[in-house]
């Protein structure tokens, strides 16, 4: 990238010939992957103009920023006074994105992310600040903070890379590395449990835990996307037939891979695993993203009618943050929708939020879906969430994802239950 080299001949020699404490900040807009597949890409063009033009006005006159990748941003700030102007720069770029931005009648929450090196402490040229500036971004995404700073104790905790972690994903599945939790959802009519969402945890040998959001995407990408979404399916329906012989009318939701919703194999592949534990079909749910659909919207269509044929209940999640278009809606063979947890975490303290999560309640109704809240932090969120009429809810209030064990002992001692 021709801007990316200008941009860093720029500044390398206002690094290498400074004697005074400099910065450089890497500053990243995730998921904009998403986005473009979302919004279109004329939006996530007008979206990157955006973002530096507010960086550039929010900047002293003496600091530097320019694109240096597809959605990255790098920001010299030189001559200061010590590092933790560097972390109030930072801070104050995180909060001018707060706020959704609305390009071409559409609303877009970015979420930002920086990584923070400093000159002497970690390094005295522009390529050594790079790389300790890469690696506190890496960290901070895998830790969902929005800002870090490099430590020297960053580099024993930084993810390992993709390529590398796609190639132990085969050796996970023969090890027995992956692990299903299960979060509960509870009925705000009875106030009582009625199913959960399964989700996955990796506990590598080498690296530990590692970060859900990231290994998902690199598994997207991967060719073990199929044997590991076959590995939770069964999982799930074998834990769901346990679950049962407590709740009867317990439903499991697993969520749907966006690449396979156009792939006619994933429709045999459930209907297997659900043959294969006896589960009726509507004790499954499959949570599937309005992004998903969007990628092929007529294949994605075709294999939505098929799972609802085959019986399996089909939720449209992070409602609300997608394509969203009404008429498609109204055409999708769907159960439930969920309305994003962006929405329900706030909505206690902003009658915005609360308006949008009782317009999408009404949505769901009129077209006779059921809705489901994701995010509940505390009981005024239930409680509003019962008074506007929502069916369904999760979060931490309620609980944590657990491991089987842990959640039939909670079963059977909850009060939810």
């Amino acid at each position: 990238m021709e801007s990316r080299q200008k941009f860093f001949k720029s500044i390398s020699s206002q690094v290498n010939t400074s004697d005074k404490n400099t910065a450089f900040l890497i500053i990243k807009i995730c998921q904009f992957k998403e986005i473009n597949m979302t919004y279109g890409f004329a939006r996530g063009d007008i979206l990157l103009e955006h973002v530096l033009n507010k960086l550039k006005s929010i900047l002293r006159p003496t600091d530097v920023v320019g694109r240096i990748g597809n959605n990255e941003f790098g920001l010299l700030l030189p001559a200061l006074n010590n590092t933790s102007h560097a972390l109030l720069a930072a801070n104050k770029i995180i909060s001018c994105f707060k706020d959704a931005i609305t390009i071409g009648g559409a609303s877009i929450s970015p979420k930002i992310v920086v990584g923070i090196a400093v000159k002497p402490d970690h390094g005295d040229t522009l390529e050594k600040l790079l790389h300790a500036a890469s690696l506190a971004l890496q960290l901070a995404e895998s830790k969902n903070e929005d800002y870090l700073l490099y430590q020297t104790s960053t580099d024993d905790e930084i993810l390992p890379p993709g390529l590398m972690l796609e190639n132990e994903i085969q050796t996970a599945l023969e090890d027995g590395e992956f692990n299903l939790f299960c979060q509960p959802k509870i009925n705000l009519a009875s106030r009582k449990l009625y199913g959960g969402e399964s989700l996955i945890r990796w506990n590598n040998k080498k690296y530990g835990f590692v970060n859900t959001q990231y290994f998902i995407d690199v598994l997207e990408s991967s060719n073990s996307l199929m044997p590991v979404t076959n590995w939770v399916l069964n999982g799930a329906l074998r834990q769901c037939v346990r679950y049962q012989e407590i709740l009867p009318e317990f439903t499991i939701a697993v969520n749907l891979p966006p690449p396979l919703l156009i792939d006619n194999e994933i429709v045999n592949v459930i209907s297997n695993a659900v043959g294969t534990w006896s589960v009726r079909p509507s004790s499954l749910m499959l949570e599937v993203t309005e992004g998903a659909m969007m990628t092929d919207p007529k294949k994605s269509m075709e294999i939505l009618h098929e799972f609802h044929q085959h019986g399996f209940g089909i939720s449209i999640d992070d409602f609300g943050t997608g394509y969203s278009s009404l008429a498609y809606l109204k055409n999708l063979p769907a159960n439930e929708i969920k309305i994003d947890k962006s929405f329900v975490m706030n909505m206690a303290n902003d009658k915005k939020d609360a308006n949008i999560v009782k317009a999408a309640v009404d949505l769901a109704h009129n077209l006779d879906l059921k809705i489901v809240a994701e995010g509940v932090e505390d009981e005024k969120t239930l409680d509003l969430l019962s008074a506007i009429g929502c069916d369904y809810a999760q979060g931490y209030y309620i609980a944590k994802p657990m491991s089987y064990d842990d959640l039939v002992v909670w079963m059977k001692d909850s009060t939810w239950c």
